[in-house]
């Protein structure tokens, strides 16, 4: 793997386009009126996708841009500093949706989903949690039966984040219960509008604004045999390729998240003053946020090293998870020290740093838990 510290010119103006959009859309008022309602503002979509983001890692034969994994990265990044809600609610275009596909559809399905994931008309649901299968991620019950040209769906979904505001799921399902659990799973995309199909929404803490959070319901929902994603008992590999790519991606929009928190207590405290000067003078408080600065930054490292190995096909396994197990364990970090700067005012809804706090707090446990990154991490380091 090349050792390269910098980014290209046009990652820079990526980049810099970004930012742009972030401030001129994601206003503080429109981020507090999201997270205040639940809305996920799905309008936002075709608005990013006139700018390419939906279909930068899709190839310009399907109507994207073909960026690399870096790309993404910086794109998420810098959406990340705006909200984290709508950050993910683009990676579930770009990671759930445009890279599962690129890898493991077939050439029809790639026709029909990504030119419309370029155009923003067209975001997933991962469907794949069960009241029994969270970390345990193989031992799902929901059960596909093949049926002459189509497969018949049973079961209960738990988490799955957008499922009655989007056009398509991504469903696991067990298709051969006589071998192990890792062999008999396939995954479906799935119209969401088949019938059999019910959601029943669950409150959350945070992440408001990235789409409501359900229990799906499938009963005998019928799908064709053409909504199967990857080859038949072969979703174990779907599901774990697509994960480490949407571990990067996390890692992405937390590592801008927390950089946003640190840049905003920074202003704060040069602001704020006691005993007749700002508390950044105080040492206190300029450790604390160096402390913080220095987390951020190792993040960051550890996230374009994974993505650079992503963009030179070099296996990242490993990497992808310690990007995402650092990544999330430092904003968590930084949103709970940094409250600190702000003092009482950061107990109040006033600032946005109780936001962040409270949506910081999914990505320790959603898409693998601390604890599953460092059991991946330790298999890997040969524990």
């Amino acid at each position: 793997m090349s050792l390269d510290f910098g980014f290209t010119l046009e990652q820079e103006q990526l980049r810099s386009v970004v930012r742009a959009f972030v401030g001129r859309e994601l206003t503080r008022e429109f981020l507090r009126e999201i997270d205040a309602s639940g809305r996920a503002p799905h309008e936002l979509l075709p608005k990013m996708a006139a700018l390419g983001f939906n279909g930068l890692p899709v190839p310009t034969e399907y109507g994207g841009v073909g960026g690399s994994a870096t790309d993404v990265s910086v794109l998420l990044e810098e959406v990340g500093r705006g909200s984290l809600s709508i950050a993910s609610l683009l990676n579930r275009a770009l990671g759930w949706g445009a890279e599962a596909i690129l890898r493991f559809g077939t050439e029809d399905q790639k026709r029909f989903f990504l030119p419309r994931v370029c155009s923003g008309e067209m975001i997933f649901a991962f469907s794949h949690t069960e009241a029994d299968a969270g970390s345990d991620a193989a031992a799902i019950r929901t059960r596909a039966v093949a049926d002459g040209g189509h497969f018949v769906i049973n079961g209960t979904k738990m988490f799955t984040t957008g499922a009655a505001e989007c056009p398509c799921l991504i469903v696991t399902a067990r298709t051969d219960a006589s071998v192990s659990k890792h062999k008999g799973l396939s995954v479906f995309l799935v119209d969401a509008i088949t019938p059999g199909i019910a959601c029943h929404k669950i409150e959350k803490l945070g992440m408001r604004g990235a789409g409501g959070l359900y229990e799906v319901q499938y009963q005998d929902v019928r799908v064709p045999r053409s909504a199967l994603l990857g080859a038949v008992n072969g979703g174990w590999q779907v599901i774990t390729s697509t994960l480490e790519r949407a571990r990067i991606a996390q890692a992405a929009y937390c590592v801008g998240a927390a950089q946003k928190v640190i840049d905003d207590a920074v202003r704060y405290a040069n602001e704020r003053e006691q005993f007749g000067q700002p508390i950044g003078k105080f040492q206190a408080i300029a450790h604390l946020l160096v402390d913080l600065q220095v987390r951020t930054d190792a993040a960051r490292l550890l996230l374009y090293r994974a993505a650079s190995m992503v963009d030179e096909g070099v296996p990242c396994v490993r990497e992808a998870s310690i990007a995402n197990l650092h990544a999330t364990e430092t904003l968590v970090a930084v949103t709970s020290d940094a409250m600190r700067v702000w003092g009482g005012y950061g107990f109040t809804l006033e600032f946005d740093i109780e936001r962040t706090l409270r949506d910081a707090r999914l990505f320790i446990i959603g898409d693998g838990s601390s604890q599953i990154q460092r059991n991946l991490i330790a298999r890997q380091m040969g524990l």
